[in-house]
């Protein structure tokens, strides 16, 4: 489908010649048809690259006019970010990317929607100051993470996820109305995401964003933290054989390895009651080994060599003190713990991969290799709860993995899944990395079979580890797990979409 003559010139009046496409080979680029995700993918029918947010507004009052659909888009790491229908409008914010103020006294900085965290991370940490970036890697939008996508960080255990450091925010509603949202509506300035009056910050995010079915979000501001360690991170290299150093005496990063998931647990859970440490995290080994390889013969060397009996449960823990007696303290805890919960401390090959590859915990820039493999890969669950919790449905997980580990559906790393606390063990974050060949034939029955299983051993557990976000299939059968959650958004989006036009994934 391709939308009339006189529409496209209305839509080009708007944001000028250069900036709209209905070419076939532009909107190439902004399709995505992966076999990763049963979804049906359609080209856009134009592409449009406001500047402004009136020119958003004036897009947005356009597609209800003509009823046409419409997708805020930035860097399309997500399927959810690409039409599923005809009809449909890509609002690329790639011109919108600006950074508009850093108030180093009161700590936030407001940007647009096209600032990437390679943009905003660096120039912050000249002036002393940080935010928690999401693991997406350095070219991913800090707007979209702050709200509308998962946004989730390595960091969280002595910062907290990306929800608790929106402030004020501007938003074009679906029907082309601009909000300002916070202190922004009271002429206040942008420093608090609520009041005076009801508060939109859980409709805007809530825990894992809406994938842009609420509007366009065109500015936000963001919260920010002192940055401990230096104004600069020195590198080596060229990417992916690159490395990266936090250049200060305390700071470093150490491994454990434990025997089962009860012992990680019981060391987070001791780690944040004594409230130390920066960084706490229960990573996934599979991809841990291709980040730390360089080729997919050396990491089945490495691999069967012992690295998948020798971190298959590894604890990585990074101390970010201000002083001597700070690191010293920390460590001493850090050293007691560990001998308390069964933890074994890795060889310093290992260890020290992590101390040369500091940007891993700000902008990571290793993920890349886990394509290496086979090229399949998928993050599963992703939900949040106790510390505890997530324990148990990675415990729980074990007992019918290996139906799909040991016949070859998937890859055979059956504890390749990560869990970080956050801010300090008040609650944790799940996330399952697992991996196949895709250019084994009829591999994608046993993805989808493994997808259906974990989410169906979820909803009868009662276990909250897949967080429902955006109106989607999967929100569906997860929403009575959250107290009708389902329910409430469709009403939400009634009221704020009336004609549907804002990514109706549904």
């Amino acid at each position: 489908m391709r939308i009339a003559e006189h529409i496209y010139r209305e839509f080009a009046a708007v944001v000028g010649e250069r900036y709209i496409s209905d070419k076939e080979y532009i909107l190439a680029g902004d399709r995505a048809k992966t076999p990763e995700y049963p979804m049906e993918y359609h080209s856009a029918d134009i592409i449009v690259l406001p500047a402004s947010t009136q020119e958003v507004v004036e897009i947005v009052k356009l597609c209800n006019k003509h009823k046409l659909s419409f997708i805020p888009f930035m860097t399309g790491a997500l399927p959810y970010a690409y039409p599923n229908r005809d009809g449909t409008v890509i609002i690329h914010l790639k011109r919108m990317n600006r950074i508009l103020e850093i108030d180093e006294t009161d700590r936030y900085t407001v940007i647009e929607a096209g600032v990437r965290h390679i943009q905003l991370y660096p120039e912050l940490r000249k002036r002393g100051l940080c935010y928690p970036p999401a693991a997406v890697g350095p070219g991913g939008s800090v707007l979209a993470n702050m709200t509308s996508t998962d946004g989730s960080n390595h960091v969280q255990h002595g910062f907290s996820r990306a929800n608790r450091y929106l402030l004020g925010a501007e938003v074009v509603t679906p029907e082309g109305e601009v909000l300002r949202v916070g202190s922004l509506q009271g002429d206040a300035g942008w420093f608090c995401p609520d009041g005076p009056g009801p508060s939109l910050r859980g409709i805007i995010k809530g825990y894992s964003g809406t994938h842009g079915q609420f509007g366009v979000i065109t500015k936000i501001a963001v919260g920010l933290s002192a940055a401990n360690g230096p104004a600069e991170i020195r590198s080596e290299g060229i990417s992916p054989n690159h490395k990266v150093y936090m250049d200060h005496p305390y700071s470093r990063a150490y491994v454990f390895n434990y025997p089962h998931i009860q012992n990680v647990c019981d060391a987070m859970l001791a780690l944040g009651e004594a409230e130390v440490c920066s960084t706490v995290q229960k990573y996934f080994y599979l991809p841990l080994t291709l980040m730390m390889t360089n080729s997919a013969n050396e990491f089945w060397e490495k691999w069967e060599g012992g690295y998948k009996d020798t971190m298959n449960m590894p604890l990585v823990i990074h101390i970010a003190a201000r002083t001597q007696k700070e690191f010293e303290y920390e460590e001493k805890i850090l050293f007691e713990v560990a001998a308390e919960t069964g933890g074994e401390r890795l060889p310093p090959e290992l260890e020290n991969w992590w101390n040369e590859h500091m940007d891993y915990f700000m902008l990571v820039n290793r993920l890349q290799s886990v394509l290496r493999l086979g090229g399949g890969w998928m993050p599963n669950k992703i939900g949040a709860d106790s510390v505890q919790h997530m324990c148990d449905v990675a415990e729980a997980m074990g007992e019918y993995i290996h139906e799909y580990t040991d016949t070859g559906k998937i890859f055979n790393a059956p504890e390749s899944y990560q869990i970080i606390p956050m801010e300090y063990g008040h609650f944790a974050h799940i996330e399952v990395l697992f991996m196949w060949d895709r250019c084994k034939p009829g591999v994608m029955k046993g993805v989808g079979e493994f997808r259906a299983r974990s989410r169906q051993e979820d909803i009868d557990r009662h276990f909250h580890s897949e967080t429902p976000g955006s109106l989607m299939p999967a929100t569906m059968d997860l929403g009575p797990l959250y107290s009708n959650y389902h329910l409430w958004l469709q009403r939400l989006k009634q009221s704020f979409d009336p004609n549907n036009v804002s990514n109706p994934m549904m």
